[in-house]
């Protein structure tokens, strides 16, 4: 499978998983499809699984616009639960930035690693992290910047 083949799988899962779209999401995933939240130790096994957490995510998703998609296909994509802010990647493995915001009104930063295999995708690692405010100790070492 090519590079450019397996991005657009990728794209295409990511899209369906923040688009609730079921049908999609079946379309894309690897029988033996599994995803892991290091953070917290779950593993989601299978697509049945991914389609329940979709499915029940409290208060449903908000999205926040258009994030510009870096890497060797560059272009815009917009999701209804987070915004697209970076994907790279080469041969069968993947990366997405992603920002979201969770109904308690908190932003968001999620990474999204996945590896493709026989054309669907295989096994994902999705990191989670809150926004935070910087400590005042690094103040005099680094300069505050909009974040994406």
């Amino acid at each position: 499978m090519s590079a450019s083949t397996a991005r657009a799988v990728f794209e295409r899962y990511l899209i369906a998983v923040n688009g609730r779209d079921a049908d999609a999401v079946d379309d894309v995933l690897h029988p033996d499809f599994e995803d892991l939240y290091p953070q917290t130790g779950e593993l989601t096994r299978g697509a049945d699984n991914l389609k329940q957490i979709i499915n029940n995510y409290p208060g449903g998703y908000e999205g926040e616009g258009l994030g510009e998609v870096f890497g060797a296909e560059d272009r815009w994509v917009g999701t209804p639960m987070f915004t697209m802010l970076r994907i790279e990647g080469t041969g069968d493995v993947f990366t997405a930035v992603q920002k979201g915001r969770y109904p308690d009104g908190t932003d968001w930063y999620i990474v999204v690693i996945a590896q493709i295999k026989d054309g669907r995708v295989w096994r994902v690692q999705s990191f989670w992290a809150p926004t935070l405010e910087p400590p005042a100790w690094r103040s005099e070492f680094v300069e505050i910047v909009e974040r994406p």
